[in-house]
């Protein structure tokens, strides 16, 4: 059952995510020039990003996961 009084967790994946996503938000805006300010700011998870991308570049879901996924390998070597 929820208990509201609990604080809410997120795990190392989704607080990790955000601030990858956060710290190369302009690598990302290079990247991505179709998204607008108002996508990344509801983007707070990798997932997000996906599902952005593939909206905004009418992409299926596994291309948008496999040039995210190449973008991160990008900025975090």
């Amino acid at each position: 059952m929820f208990n509201d009084t609990e604080p809410v967790r997120t795990t190392a994946r989704t607080t990790s995510s955000r601030q990858i996503i956060r710290h190369h938000i302009a690598a990302a805006q290079a990247r991505w020039e179709r998204l607008t300010t108002a996508d990344y700011a509801r983007i707070a998870t990798t997932a997000d990003l996906i599902t952005t991308v593939g909206s905004r570049y009418n992409l299926p879901p596994d291309q948008a996961k496999r040039d995210v996924d190449l973008w991160l390998k990008d900025i975090e070597s």
